[in-house]
């Protein structure tokens, strides 16, 4: 990947790679770094005169060691990647990282935020911060707080990147990234699905980093404003606009809008989350071990709390079915079925383990059938129930995408916030995540 013709260390060779260094270097295996020949975890002149030594045949290198020489990594050991290393060794050595670097290594990747005498860390995967007073003498950088101190050597790969090699033979390689600090909250980390019209691509975001069906990228925000830097060294930019919470409006450069629906998926215990929300449908199933016992209290108080608001407006609420447990369901679906046939139960009535009701966050109001669409409890529940944390589940004109009938008395409790996202969206929740309800057989 490149950033300002530079390329990014997740993409080369990975560190660390070892190697027995020759005269001059540590009697030990050591990190290599682009450069350093003899294995010291320092650039300098006796990197010079081994390079020189072997462009002149006076000298052979290992594998690991022309790895190290190969400085501008097109694949040969030259005169040119030696004018490269007195360029590091003698141009940038003195001067100090200023600005936000990113810090590659075995363990992961950390931003690195130097500001004079001051550095903060920030971890990408979890956004924790560590501070620490920064000293720099020579080519040695050390970083002190509370909890200890880090010390290494800054070893110049380029006006904008260097490794850093640590006493413990660790190494990261840091590539400046921008002039100031990442704000860590802002980042769009996490799994994302673009559409539009039919086109679909899949983001996978972490930090500042990511990769698009496949194809590495970095980005940086300033503002609503976005730049993507891809690993063909391609530039483009765009401008984003915040739906909701988990929904956001890129317009490229080129005129072209996309849709991002965050779409982290987990699944533990065998049960399905989407970005946190239990989610039971057709395509993802509870086990039959799932069993609250009962609907859960937090929808249960919404409920009462929605029921008696209904009935200063002069409306009757109730509910007809609640939490329903796998083997219950099994015995409605299998009755419906023998009654109807498999294929018309399907359209009305969920498998055992794919029902909402075993949740415990949905509930049938009043009568589980088509007169309750032409009630005014109906109307009252369709234009008011987000406001208590439900949605209509089962919306009319959705049923492919559902894969269930209208069925306006089915309500589930997502909680406030959701629910009046869902609910301005004009969305089921399938198309809100962006997920499927698809019977697999």
């Amino acid at each position: 990947m490149r950033i300002h013709g530079l390329i990014l260390p997740a993409v080369i060779a990975a560190l660390p790679l070892s190697y027995s260094p020759v005269a001059g270097g540590k009697t030990a295996s050591a990190p290599y770094v682009k450069g350093d020949l003899n294995g010291d975890l320092s650039l300098d002149q006796n990197d010079i005169v081994m390079f020189n030594s072997y462009l002149r045949g006076k000298l052979s290198l290992t594998d690991a060691q022309f790895t190290a020489a190969d400085i501008n990594s097109d694949g040969r050991t030259d005169i040119y990647d030696l004018m490269r290393l007195k360029k590091n060794i003698y141009t940038y050595s003195a001067k100090p990282p200023e600005g936000t670097w990113l810090a590659y290594s075995s363990s992961g990747t950390d931003y690195y935020y130097f500001s004079g005498e001051k550095c903060t860390v920030t971890s990408q995967k979890t956004g924790a911060v560590s501070s620490y007073d920064c000293n720099i003498s020579g080519n040695s950088l050390t970083l002190k707080n509370s909890s200890g101190e880090k010390t290494g050597n800054i070893l110049r790969t380029g006006s904008k990147s260097f490794t850093l090699a640590r006493a413990d033979g660790s190494v990261e390689n840091f590539v400046y990234y921008d002039s100031s600090a990442i704000d860590y909250s802002k980042l769009l980390t996490g799994d994302y699905y673009a559409k539009n019209g039919s086109s679909t691509r899949a983001f996978n975001i972490r930090g500042v980093s990511g990769t698009v069906n496949g194809k590495p990228f970095t980005y940086k925000m300033k503002g609503s404003d976005l730049e993507f830097d891809f690993s063909d060294g391609t530039t483009l930019t765009a401008k984003m606009t915040r739906v909701d919470s988990m929904h956001f409006d890129l317009k490229w450069s080129s005129g072209i809008t996309e849709r991002f629906t965050l779409r982290n998926i987990t699944v533990k215990n065998g049960i399905t989350y989407v970005n946190g929300v239990l989610i039971a449908n057709k395509s993802y199933s509870l086990p039959s071990s799932y069993n609250p016992g009962a609907i859960l209290p937090e929808a249960l108080s919404s409920f009462y709390t929605m029921q008696a608001d209904a009935a200063k407006a002069g409306l009757n609420l109730w509910i007809t079915s609640g939490y329903r447990s796998y083997s219950y369901q099994a015995q409605l679906y299998n009755s419906y079925a023998a009654r109807d046939g498999y294929a018309k139960a399907d359209t009305y009535s969920a498998r055992p383990g794919y029902s909402e009701h075993q949740t415990g966050l949905a509930m049938d109001i009043n009568v589980a059938g088509d007169q309750f669409g032409l009630t005014p409890e109906s109307k009252w529940l369709a234009a008011n129930c987000y406001k208590y944390g439900f949605v209509i589940r089962y919306m009319n004109g959705k049923q492919n995408i559902t894969g269930y009938k209208y069925e306006p008395w089915h309500v589930r409790y997502l909680g406030k916030d959701l629910a009046k996202e869902v609910y301005d969206s004009g969305l089921c929740l399938e198309e809100f995540f962006c997920i499927d309800s698809k019977y697999k057989n």
